[in-house]
């Protein structure tokens, strides 16, 4: 019977919650002002939450480690990044021109 009461109990604690909230979203007003700034709406990580990316000033540019950036100096491109966004997975070089693979959430 004990056991019995603690898997229910357990199972309760497992359920979802309509408390969870939604979410964040920018509004209309934000949206724009970041797209007017060349910036670029994105998704942060595993919360949801829209965000503004700023673009780097350097993007596109050529670059053989980390320091040549003012973002991250992609591996795969030897390009300095677009935007300052730390979410998802990606190869970059560091300050000694190592590759180097990383996800963030």
């Amino acid at each position: 019977m004990k056991r019995a009461l603690a898997f229910a109990l357990l199972l309760a604690a497992c359920t979802p919650s309509d408390d969870v909230p939604a979410p964040d979203r920018l509004d209309a007003a934000a949206r724009a002002q970041c797209e007017a700034a060349g910036g670029m709406v994105m998704t942060a990580g595993l919360s949801g939450h829209e965000f503004c990316a700023a673009r780097n000033p350097d993007a596109g540019q050529s670059c053989s480690r980390g320091t040549d950036c003012a973002g991250y100096c992609e591996a795969e491109t030897r390009q300095c990044s677009t935007y300052q966004s730390p979410f998802g997975c990606y190869a970059f070089l560091n300050a000694d021109g190592e590759r180097i693979d990383i996800c963030v959430d």
